[in-house]
């Protein structure tokens, strides 16, 4: 009989949203380094345990070098979900989630995930380039790296690229635009570097807001950044759901699950609905061009 804790989370991995799969992957990761650390603590930290510990943590931990990526490439992905303090994960989780939830609102569900990976990715590879090349940080080269806060940082940066006049509430402070937001997590982390306080994490944080203005800039130019490597996850799920193919021909098939269907449906809604009450109190000329082409072609689907 199946676990209906374990059939729960798979079906969340499947077919929740993708802020609650990203949110999902990092927890889960998170609590398996935990339990082996833990065990480690208690043991006296000697032995079998010390030596799993110690295993996983330079396995997902991306090396700050081209060597050490050249023979551990999976880093460059597996370093963006692995945390060891409960601070980090919880920080790094509570703005995904913020800011995740604005990003889908204006552009589409199918976006976040690679906009994460992306940010992460440049983020690693930047940091590793200037490791490499500048002499300020070469007594850091080789020093392992672990974090969702460069993928994180990139989606801030886009969310604010999209709609920087858009007002979030902060606590103690009240309403500030997010171009304002973004600004400030930038200037903190080019402090950070310049004090070497955790400076990979700052580098691969500027380097995931790099990557997240470049893809709203050509996302406004009409150029998905996205649509590659959505394109390997639709592959990716259908190696796992091959099977005898059925005889039956079907006019019209799906290619998402429903709830993800349902959920994107609900997101076009209220992004329109927010579109159309801006008209209502500042005319149509008040709207930017990203908003004209959304309401274009929603006007383009109901016709």
């Amino acid at each position: 009989m199946a676990n209906p804790v374990i059939e729960d989370l798979k079906s969340k991995l499947r077919n929740g949203n993708p802020i609650t799969r990203l949110i999902l992957i990092n927890v889960l990761v998170f609590l398996f380094v935990s339990i082996f650390r833990i065990i480690s603590f208690l043991s006296g930290e000697t032995g079998m345990f010390l030596e799993i510990e110690d295993f996983i943590k330079n396995n997902l931990a991306l090396p700050l070098s081209f060597n050490g990526l050249i023979y551990k490439p999976w880093t460059l992905i597996t370093y963006m979900f692995t945390h060891f303090s409960l601070m980090h994960i919880f920080w790094n989780l509570i703005t995904l989630y913020w800011f995740g939830e604005l990003f889908i609102n204006y552009t589409s569900a199918k976006k976040l995930i690679p906009l994460y990976l992306l940010g992460g990715i440049v983020g690693g590879l930047i940091t590793i380039i200037l490791f490499t090349i500048a002499p300020p940080f070469q007594s850091y080269l080789g020093a392992p790296m672990i974090g969702a806060s460069a993928g994180v940082t990139a989606i801030i940066v886009a969310t604010a690229t999209l709609i920087p006049n858009v007002n979030m509430n902060m606590m103690f402070i009240g309403p500030v635009k997010l171009v304002y937001v973004a600004l400030f997590v930038i200037f903190i982390d080019i402090l950070s570097v310049a004090s070497y306080n955790n400076v990979g994490g700052n580098l691969s944080h500027l380097g995931g807001a790099l990557m997240g203005f470049i893809f709203i800039v050509q996302y406004k130019k009409g150029i998905d950044m996205s649509k590659a490597i959505n394109h390997f996850f639709d592959w990716l799920s259908g190696l796992f759901k091959a099977g005898p193919k059925s005889k039956m021909k079907v006019a019209y098939k799906r290619k998402v699950s429903d709830e993800d269907y349902n959920y994107n449906k609900k997101m076009e809604q209220q992004t329109i609905d927010k579109i159309l009450d801006k008209i209502s109190k500042s005319g149509y000329e008040s709207l930017s061009k990203t908003e004209k082409e959304i309401l274009f072609k929603a006007s383009g689907k109901k016709s």
